[in-house]
């Protein structure tokens, strides 16, 4: 399905809220109501549910907690201290409040599946973004095996933004050619303009590539 967004949806987009200085916007709690407002776009809140229920019905709380905490960059912790008790109460609270905006302003209309199967695809970019990284990158694979389990259970288009998004906030590198493959995944699932291309910094070597320009005077290159 096509989505109303140049950037990143759903749930993985509320991640990104949650950044270094979160606390000074408010509690978890007040995060959300900001975020499900009246004016709020259907979509947003349908996507939003539908990202939360999945996670919720198919992963573990320990699952869910891994992928919260590393896409939020380690700024939601879980736990007696933290900002939520557990992962699986913090996703049955956001399915709760989605569900009762949807009630309450109505559901959007249903929007046709359209994208081939893309669970291998997925998965296989999933083992090279994580199959070579060092251990403080991922301690214990904890990482890696959350994502995997994400793409086979709940569905490639979740994994492959949890991928995009802890990807950047960790700083895993990526290669040329699999950010290009990245692109084209993107495409097939019909992802705005700037979901994928939020990680192209981490290609490698990128800083150091020339870019090559004809000069408009003489015919000769200048390079950039």
């Amino acid at each position: 399905m096509r989505h109303i967004s140049s950037f990143d949806f759903g749930l993985t987009d509320f991640a990104g809220r949650f950044h270094q200085d979160w606390g000074y916007e408010g509690s978890a709690e007040e995060l959300v109501g900001r975020l499900l407002g009246p004016e709020t776009d259907p979509s947003v809140v349908e996507e939003l549910r539908s990202d939360a229920s999945l996670m919720r019905s198919r992963l573990t709380t320990e699952e869910i907690e891994t992928l919260w905490a590393a896409g939020t960059g380690g700024n939601f912790r879980f736990g007696p201290d933290g900002a939520w008790p557990s992962g699986s109460a913090w996703l049955d609270r956001i399915s709760e409040a989605c569900d009762w905006w949807l009630n309450t302003y109505g559901a959007p209309d249903p929007q046709p599946e359209l994208a081939p199967d893309l669970t291998d695809a997925v998965d296989a970019e999933i083992t090279a973004m994580t199959a070579s990284l060092p251990e403080p990158m991922d301690p214990g694979r904890a990482v890696a095996e959350a994502l995997h389990r994400c793409v086979r259970a709940c569905s490639p288009d979740l994994a492959l933004r949890w991928s995009l998004r802890i990807a950047g906030q960790r700083r895993w590198p990526l290669e040329r050619g699999q950010y290009e493959r990245l692109i084209a995944l993107g495409e097939l699932l019909e992802y705005g303009e700037f979901i994928v291309s939020d990680v192209e910094f981490l290609v490698v070597g990128r800083e150091s590539e020339e870019s090559v320009w004809p000069s408009a005077t003489t015919g000769s290159s200048i390079c950039t």
